[in-house]
């Protein structure tokens, strides 16, 4: 019976120890505020958890100050960067 008992055991932690990690596929679109213009780009987490690869693959948004040249005077100008982010 012990035999078994240790078996188990065994069996049971090489079975919850084992880990589910795969390669995960992050795809993000920049954007300004300035410019109707996307980029995308994806790039890949690899041999990681789920939940380790949706804190890597993260949106964020910033904001400057650029200047544009107008009318001979260089002029500030807000602006804000986003970058949208999914797992796939």
């Amino acid at each position: 019976m012990k035999k078994y008992l240790y078996l188990l055991g065994a069996f049971s932690t090489a079975l919850f120890s084992s880990s589910c990690k795969k390669d995960f596929t992050c795809t993000c679109i920049n954007t300004s505020s300035l410019s109707s213009d996307a980029d995308t780009y994806t790039y890949t987490i690899k041999d990681a958890k789920k939940t380790h690869a949706k804190g890597a693959c993260v949106s964020t948004e910033r904001e400057s100050t650029t200047y544009t040249y107008v009318n001979g005077a260089f002029t500030e100008v807000p602006v804000t960067y986003t970058s949208t982010c999914e797992l796939d």
